[in-house]
């Protein structure tokens, strides 16, 4: 009868393992899929908020979303430039913009690239997105120079925009900008 006991003692605590190894096993796994997002996904993450706010022309709001490179010398450009010569009906006719995701590369630890697709009501668009990680957060990098931001919108006077980037354009050719001066070659007498 002493076996019997002991027997049943064993059998009680090790049925009482198994359901606490389970709830500890539960624990971790419900803590390691929902307590921490993927690299994949920040990505994702911050892409899409970027995308979203500027298939919108929600250009403060995608600032949240850019890296500082982005903000200083795309953002400001299409907002000062860009923004105040787009027509407001072209601009209804082409909101709300949807975009899809289609691919998440991460390059690097600090480097990845986003596949999308932006919907609009007039046009269907296929692009690329380059990402950077920045602070610890991933960050839309998208340069673009005064010239590109002219092809961008053709509808830009490219006379005022020579007299607001005085200097940084060709004197004579609105919206082009100045070629490389070439130094003068040094003969060796």
């Amino acid at each position: 009868m002493l076996t019997f006991k002991r027997g049943h003692y064993f059998y009680q605590y090790m049925k009482m393992m198994k359901k606490q190894l389970a709830v500890i096993v539960f624990v971790l796994t419900t803590t390691l899929l929902c307590g921490c997002k993927s690299e994949q996904s920040l990505i994702e993450d911050a892409a899409m908020g970027y995308l979203t706010a500027m298939g919108n022309y929600q250009i403060k709001e995608a600032e949240a979303y850019a890296s500082e490179e982005t903000i200083e010398k795309t953002l400001h450009v299409i907002e000062e430039v860009i923004m105040p010569n787009l027509d407001p009906n072209y601009v209804k006719q082409n909101t709300p913009a949807t975009i899809e995701i289609k691919e998440v590369n991460q390059l690097s630890d600090t480097t990845a690239q986003v596949k999308y697709v932006k919907t609009t009501p007039i046009v269907v668009q296929d692009g690329s997105l380059d990402m950077v990680k920045r602070h610890n957060e991933w960050k839309a990098l998208v340069l673009i120079e005064l010239p590109n931001a002219m092809k961008i919108q053709k509808n830009v006077d490219a006379k005022s925009l020579d007299e607001k980037y005085k200097g940084k354009l060709t004197p004579g050719k609105p919206g082009q900008v100045p070629p490389t001066p070439k130094k003068p070659k040094v003969s060796g007498n």
